[in-house]
């Protein structure tokens, strides 16, 4: 009697569910999985928490009221058996790694211990992971605010449970969970470049001490040649020949986004000691932080910081790309984006307190003329000063009264052109008059502003794109003749300074920039290293 009652619950609940679908082609609720739904709801219709090994489910409410709502109709399990789309979930749980997540962040070991010893439980597990899954894939999972794992539930655009019926109705679990990734060009060949580097290399845990090149050439070579070799760069037997370990010594700098000419410098030295495994971490968080952004304008700049790359995109195409200048360490250029809405060509440098009160205090201390060579000028209350008439001695730097301004043209450290996007932190593109430094490739010097390589070639893009009245020639024009001149464009647009230390190229393969302010620690630690791997 009670099995004939939940046969035509479970039938009924069906057709209406297929009637609501648009009528996909679904077998016939079979006697295996009323069986399964039997099970399910003698066990867990009355059951408020899903606890396993002391831990309630994240997703543990959402779990019960879905089964609820549907007469416990089994998803992911047959009755001594997964179905096929349980162990297709199953098989993505354990992929987990190609998207930038842990199995274990959908209790992956509790999953196939179940599967071995309880097949109920592993049902409910495995609707817990598909939660979590579609929601991390679409959102992230690291809060912001405190940088701990979550689940970002609240912030869905898009019914999980609809999600879940269309794997119940037959559409495969991968393409749904997946369909829900970020779309941006950036984000995908990321992923796709993690899962050709997961496909060639192991995730090894080894961390190797470099020795300095000049300290000791032969110790350094030597202990990169172990670090190749720990890394599966390459094997034992083919690293004795020197022409293959220069090789893939010059492809390891180069995954690395580092100049490829075998030398064994400061930022090789660090690419080498790190292991696979932080290199997985550094793809994740890049992969989490495309999660967070709710949309891309249409046209906008992006400077990634470890790249040490600005991009110009404009209707999903880049228009120009260009080598940049970060602040140093101790000067760090900070995150944030903004609104571009002006270009000055040869502008004034007014010199910020923290550069004054310094560097160009101590400069003033050693040479009388100091401020004349380098075209600077002081003010002390609005008033000129001869900085010849200044005591530079008795001037403290915890007291320095002046407002310095260096003028335009060619020797200006801004260069001859900067762009202005206002923001709280004072930071903009400008050019630079130290064009040498472009040549490296870390480029971490500036206190704070983004130095950019051929900037006016950037300029005239935009103004371009702007349809702006002042065509190329007339700024080549007012570059040449040092005349200052304030570019107001017809349409701003937003520019991005962030920082990601890993991206994907067009070829499919992943680059690892150097963490070069430490940054990513912060993220992995409470959250993506919290999980075993």
């Amino acid at each position: 009697m009670i099995y004939n009652s939940i046969k035509t619950i479970l039938i009924l609940a069906l057709f209406v569910t297929l009637a609501s679908c648009g009528g996909a082609e679904t077998d016939e609720v079979t006697e295996a999985e009323i069986a399964v739904s039997e099970l399910l709801k003698s066990k867990f219709d009355s059951t408020q928490h899903l606890v396993y090994e002391s831990d309630t489910l994240m997703a543990n409410a959402e779990v019960l009221a879905y089964y609820n709502a549907n007469t416990f109709y089994p998803i992911w399990t047959e009755r001594t058996q997964l179905n096929a789309a349980g162990t297709e979930f199953i098989g993505m749980i354990e992929e987990a790694y190609d998207y930038g997540f842990l199995p274990e962040m959908f209790r992956s070991n509790l999953i196939h211990k179940m599967v071995d010893s309880s097949l109920v439980d592993a049902e409910m597990l495995l609707t817990n992971a598909f939660y979590l899954y579609a929601t991390h894939i679409n959102l992230g999972c690291i809060d912001t605010s405190d940088f701990s794992y979550t689940w970002k539930k609240d912030s869905l655009t898009y019914s999980l449970d609809a999600e879940l019926d269309r794997v119940r109705n037959g559409e495969n679990v991968t393409e749904v969970i997946t369909c829900h990734q970020p779309q941006y060009w950036d984000y995908l060949q990321l992923q796709k470049g993690l899962v050709a580097f997961l496909d060639s290399f192991e995730l090894d845990t080894n961390h190797y001490e470099i020795p300095p090149f000049k300290e000791d050439s032969v110790d350094c070579y030597d202990a990169a040649k172990v670090a190749l070799i720990g890394h599966l760069y390459v094997d034992s037997t083919s690293a004795v020949d020197d022409s293959i370990f220069i090789e893939r010594l010059k492809a390891f700098q180069l995954i690395n986004g580092l100049k490829d000419d075998a030398v064994v410098g400061k930022w090789t030295g660090r690419a080498l000691s790190k292991s696979n495994r932080d290199r997985f971490y550094q793809a994740a968080l890049s992969l989490e932080k495309w999660r967070w952004k709710k949309e891309v304008p249409s046209r906008y700049i992006r400077v990634n910081i470890p790249e040490f790359t600005l991009y110009f995109i404009d209707s999903n195409e880049v228009k120009r790309k260009h080598r940049v200048v970060v602040g140093a360490y101790a000067t760090k250029t900070p995150e944030f984006h903004a609104t571009m809405v002006r270009m000055i060509t040869n502008p004034y440098w007014h010199v910020p307190y923290s550069i004054s009160s310094t560097e160009i205090l101590y400069g003033a201390r050693k040479d009388s003329a100091y401020f004349s060579k380098r075209g600077y000028t002081i003010t002390q209350g609005g008033s000129s000063v001869d900085p010849t008439t200044v005591d530079w001695s008795s001037v403290k730097q915890g007291n320095f009264p002046y407002r310095v301004r260096q003028n335009g043209g060619g020797g200006n450290s801004l260069g001859r052109i900067k762009f202005l996007f206002p923001n709280q932190h004072s930071v903009y593109l400008h050019d630079t008059p130290s064009k040498r430094l472009f040549a490296n490739d870390v480029r971490a010097y500036s206190h704070g502003c983004v130095r950019l390589h051929e900037p006016f070639d950037l300029a005239k893009s935009i103004l371009e794109l702007d349809q702006h009245k002042i065509q190329a020639d007339t700024l080549d024009s007012l570059i040449i003749r040092g005349a200052q001149r304030v570019i107001e464009l017809e349409n701003p647009f937003e520019v991005f300074i962030e920082y990601y230390t890993a991206t994907g190229d067009s070829l499919g393969n992943i680059i690892f920039h150097p963490d070069i302010y430490g940054r990513d620690e912060k993220y992995l630690t409470n959250s993506l290293k919290k999980f075993k791997f």
